[in-house]
Order: C-alpha cells, then sequence, then structure tokens
C-alpha cells in the first residue's frame, strides 16, 4: 500500500526593500578618499626618510607602543590610526571619526 503525503506550500511573498538612496554611500566613499590621502601621506612620510623607518622599526622591535605612535602622529597625518607590529610585518589602521569608513594597510619589513 503506498501512502502519498501532500503538502501544500504556501508562495513567500518577496522581501520588500526601501527605493535606493545613495546619498550615504557617496558620503562613504568621499570620506573614504579623504582616508587613503591619509594613508598616503603616511606611507609617504615613512618612505621619504630612512631614519623615520629605522625609528619605527627600532621602536616596534622594543615594544614601545608610546613611540610608534608619536612617529606616527609626526606624519601629520588627522586621521585615527592604530598600529600594530610583528617581527615581519606592521599594519595600519585609519579609522574616521565619527564611524564610517576604515582603511588598513598592512606592509612587510622582515621575513
Amino acid at each position: 500500500m503506498f501512502y502519498q503525503a501532500y503538502y501544500q506550500f504556501e508562495p513567500t511573498p518577496y522581501r520588500q526593500f526601501p527605493p535606493v538612496d545613495t546619498s550615504t554611500f557617496e558620503q562613504s566613499l568621499q570620506t573614504f578618499q579623504a582616508l587613503l590621502e591619509q594613508g598616503r601621506t603616511l606611507v609617504n612620510s615613512l618612505v621619504t626618510s630612512e631614519e623615520r623607518m629605522f625609528q619605527l622599526m627600532d621602536a616596534a622591535q622594543r615594544s614601545d607602543d608610546q613611540e610608534v605612535d608619536r612617529i606616527i602622529r609626526e606624519t601629520g597625518i588627522a586621521s585615527i590610526v592604530e598600529t600594530s607590529y610583528s617581527p615581519t610585518g606592521v599594519s595600519f589602521t585609519l579609522r574616521t571619526e565619527p564611524p564610517c569608513c576604515t582603511l588598513t594597510m598592512y606592509l612587510v619589513w622582515g621575513r
């Protein structure tokens, strides 16, 4: 004997989305462009000064976070910068205030 089960499926209604408004996205893109310029300033400040590169790496090797922060502030960038480092590289995370966008750069400095 065969038993046949009948299931009745109700079609699920499509999700309703609000109309597309690009204004917030456009503002984020413009803010991110400014972050990119800040990142460029940071990189240019380091690449044009072997002394600054040495100071940054030396302070990182000594785990002197305050000195690392001081060196980064001296580059003249206005963004909030979080720096982390390891024996093989350094990571700079630039953030906006109020929170909108984040730019993270990882640069190798050892093998």
